[in-house]
């Protein structure tokens, strides 16, 4: 997550979920931003018209006035977190993972540096949310990658780590990841690349529920994973499914659960 993201088409389709599934008093959420200082490299965060459009009305009014407020605003994740988004006792762990400014040099010294900040980052994250059963983890690209395994690397702060996610979800009963998806075709289709990520989340996380996928469609696909244990996973499903079926649910897609 970026600042300048903030209030954008993404955010739409993530807090209508979050909302539609974990809306009652049984859940407290806890959302990790895993926030990345803002770059300039590309104009994401631009699509912002979606507030005025009907199908984004239709799916939640007001969500989309709540938006449209941050959007006049300063666009920033604090504005996020005290527009009433999600209920009152939600936690949010805002901490930015910059550590890589203050430490840039790829010397022995500064990548161990890294690490050591990335593992306090975590632990510190863990502790915020101890209260809670659900979390949203909202990296800036979502899980780790291939070219980026380490935690010491320059980049690590825009992924989450299985590893990370492992040591989260202990004693929770939900856990929501936001994913990118890569529109290259040499990484497969969509369903290619979701299905390739709920079996390492089942082969690394191992929730004792199902894992569900979801992909939002609109401007840029973004994936979402929920892992369940066994004590959520029927209303979880029964949730979605009701989600799926409302205005909303036409701006996304279902894939098999793992």
């Amino acid at each position: 997550m970026q600042d300048r993201y903030a209030g954008d088409v993404g955010d739409f389709g993530k807090f209508a979920l979050l909302r539609s599934l974990f809306d009652n008093s049984s859940h407290r959420i806890g959302v990790i931003w895993y926030l990345f200082p803002d770059e300039s490299h590309n104009n994401d965060g631009g699509h912002i018209d979606y507030v005025e459009k009907q199908n984004f009305l239709e799916c939640d009014t007001c969500l989309c006035g709540k938006f449209n407020n941050i959007l006049t605003g300063k666009r920033s994740v604090k504005a996020l977190e005290k527009a009433g988004l999600l209920p009152d006792n939600t936690v949010f762990f805002s901490e930015r993972l910059d550590y890589h400014l203050k430490y840039s040099s790829q010397s022995g010294n500064d990548k161990d540096k890294r690490q050591r900040e990335r593992v306090d980052w975590i632990g510190r994250a863990n502790q915020s949310v101890s209260g809670c059963n659900v979390l949203f983890l909202d990296p800036d690209n979502g899980l780790e990658i291939a070219s980026c395994q380490k935690l010491h690397q320059i980049k690590s702060g825009k992924f989450a780590y299985y590893s990370e996610v492992k040591e989260l979800w202990k004693d929770k009963h939900a856990c929501v990841i936001y994913h990118h998806l890569n529109r290259h075709k040499n990484h497969g289709t969509h369903s290619d690349q979701i299905k390739a990520r709920v079996d390492e989340l089942r082969k690394r996380i191992n929730p004792s529920g199902q894992i569900f996928a979801l992909r939002y469609r609109p401007y840029s696909p973004r994936a979402y994973f929920i892992l369940t244990d066994s004590q959520v996973e029927t209303p979880i499903k029964n949730r979605i499914h009701a989600f799926l079926q409302s205005s909303c649910g036409k701006q996304w897609d279902s894939y098999e659960a793992g």
